[in-house]
């Protein structure tokens, strides 16, 4: 790596979007800087050598999908607080920090630290190169005992870091180190949004390549998947460090949130279930799972594609039990499941469920239509995806009666679907996807993706049955390798169970996510004054809200509106160009707050 000094960190110009991970929002006070720049030093680090990986990966991939699927490989770095940036002092007391990372190549770029403890009173945020995209705040709430953490993929081959801290915030309490890097090689296409700002009146339809996946894959919002909400609600990506062939690599498995038979509003245990073999190295202490991201409701907005409306993402997971992985082969495998904890709590307004279970081992092989049994997955590292069947089979992989297989009649299953869920007719849990194989009947125009990569695509797949693993005993007797202590902890003999919200509430109730976010300190505009007429509204709520937004003249006149839904960050553009000099507001509304910002055209 090289360090040089004195690049450019922000350029007033420049306009946000970002997609979401648990922080507070706002935006950094870099970007409301007056002056035209300021300067940072830059890390320069060499891009991991994905061909090589690629040439390895063929000789080490399992036929039958019992592995992670590899989306980025690590790189090494070294930036530290305060050495590896540049301060600022405001006039107000306030101090900001900047540090620039730059690897060329990179399609994006995720962080991982190996020491990251903030104080009160500081908040830390993230930018691409262009500033099209946002990450944070995190702050003192995103501490770990381990000071293990990591952050979502940002786009592109430069990554902007600043730390924002307050008066009398003693400098010495911040311990911040980032050691490493995951460059992403597949599963960034839907990054391809932070390329430009969305124009505030233009059509929000993606033109970006729909993912890494087989264009055969079903988007899960689509038909296929209408009766099944709940279902897709539940399920969810796991992005995972992992060693494959000597290096270290991040992987990407499926999961679904479930439900427990003590589950109530006041006593919410949010559990995920996925399979062992996500896990490779068989980790059963919680800070092994410090650097794991879930991403909920990664989905695309319409059947057809459509922009996908903020990847909502946690860092970090407890772990809670799971069956010993020792085979790469699905055949071998006996059990094998992995539960974990939330550590945080799920905003409502995520709109995230716990599914329903049903652990008997004498269930209905066949559903009849519109029943069907159902998966909600994410192969290769794309976003969710939907596959039904109607018969299942006993399959015996490893021990007797140990799995389900069917072979699937709608859609397909690839790497990084491993560890989703399967569902009867009733939307209740059976089975974990441990793996799968492809048929005579896969059509070859379905092997390859949308940028002609070939992919592994399997329509006969296997999964750990629910009753198999439920009271798992192959591994021993310790309540850490079963499932039934967790999710039955009072030993009810509980069969099956319906879902719930995320915070435990009925689905049959209402849902009222609470708004805390103050507007007026989450959205910014900018430039401002305007000299051409060209404004850019700038977002970053602390949780996603319907917005009316509208322009008005100093009579009050409304010149323009849009309603934006579900809007958490982002930046959207007003063209002022062809009205006349003077003051103008730009109104956003939530439905019960307001907030106004004035804005000068002057040529």
């Amino acid at each position: 790596m090289k360090k040089i000094s004195l690049i450019v960190c922000y350029i007033s110009s420049m306009v946000i979007t970002a997609n979401a991970q648990i922080g507070v929002g706002g935006i950094p006070e870099g970007m409301l800087l007056k002056e035209e720049q300021q300067y940072i030093s830059v890390t320069n680090a060499t891009a991991p050598d994905w061909e090589s990986f690629i040439k390895k990966e063929e000789t080490l991939q399992a036929p039958d999908l019992a592995q992670p699927f590899t989306i980025a490989l690590f790189t090494p770095l070294n930036i530290s607080f305060p050495s590896s940036g540049t301060f600022k002092q405001l006039e107000n007391g306030k101090i900001i920090w900047c540090s620039q990372l730059k690897i060329e190549n990179a399609p994006a770029i995720g962080l991982y630290y190996d020491r990251f403890h903030l104080p009160k009173g500081v908040k830390y945020y993230i930018t691409n190169g262009n500033g099209n995209q946002i990450l944070g705040a995190f702050t003192a709430a995103n501490n770990t005992a381990s000071g293990f953490f990591a952050t979502e993929a940002i786009q592109g081959s430069v990554v902007n870091l600043e730390i924002d801290i307050e008066f009398g915030v003693n400098l010495e309490d911040i311990n911040f180190h980032i050691d490493r890097s995951a460059v992403y090689f597949r599963g960034y296409e839907y990054l391809h949004r932070y390329s430009n700002p969305v124009d505030f009146l233009a059509s929000e339809a993606d033109s970006a390549l729909d993912g890494s996946s087989s264009g055969c894959m079903i988007n899960a919002i689509c038909p296929l998947g209408a009766n099944n909400a709940i279902q897709r609600k539940a399920s969810v990506q796991l992005l995972i460090p992992q060693t494959v062939g000597g290096e270290t690599a991040l992987g990407v498995c499926s999961g679904t949130m479930v439900n427990s038979v003590e589950n109530t509003p006041t006593n919410c245990k949010p559990y995920l279930l996925t399979a062992s073999h996500c896990n490779s190295s068989n980790d059963t202490t919680s800070d092994k799972f410090d650097q794991t991201i879930i991403r909920f409701n990664f989905e695309r907005a319409l059947c057809t594609g459509g922009i996908i409306p903020e990847a909502k993402t946690m860092t970090g997971i407890n772990f809670i039990s799971r069956s010993i992985h020792t085979s790469p082969l699905a055949s071998n495998t006996k059990g094998d499941f992995l539960l974990l904890e939330l550590r945080q709590v799920i905003p409502t307004s995520w709109d995230v469920t716990l599914a329903g279970w049903n652990n008997s081992a004498t269930i209905p092989l066949t559903a009849t239509a519109p029943e069907k049994f159902t998966g909600f997955h994410h192969p290769s590292g794309d976003t969710k995806k939907v596959s039904s069947s109607h018969v299942l089979e006993s399959k015996s992989l490893g021990m007797q009666n140990s799995h389900w297989g069917t072979q699937l009649d709608s859609g397909y299953v690839a790497g990084g679907s491993s560890g989703s869920g399967l569902f009867d007719g009733k939307g209740r849990q059976i089975g974990v996807l441990t793996g799968g194989n492809p048929s005579n009947l896969v059509p070859v125009v379905c092997e390859v993706n949308g940028k002609g990569d070939p992919i592994d695509v399997n329509d006969i797949v296997f999964y750990s049955k629910f009753s198999f693993i439920w009271d798992y005993s192959v591994d021993g007797n310790n309540p850490r390798r079963k499932l039934k202590p967790w999710l039955d902890p009072g030993n009810t003999g509980t069969i099956m169970i319906d879902a719930l919200h995320s915070n435990c509430t009925s689905i049959g109730g209402t849902m009222i996510p609470s708004v805390e976010d103050d507007l007026a300190n989450s959205i910014s505009i900018s430039p401002n004054p305007t000299s051409n007429g060209k404004v850019i509204a700038r977002f970053n709520l602390k949780q996603a809200m319907d917005l009316t937004v509208e322009l008005y003249d100093i009579t009050g006149k409304k010149q323009q509106s849009a309603k934006l839904n579900k809007v958490k960050s982002g930046s959207h553009s007003f063209d002022l160009s062809d009205y006349a000099n003077g003051m103008y507001i730009i109104r956003f509304f939530d439905g019960a707050t307001s907030t106004s910002k004035k804005i000068l055209l002057a040529r």
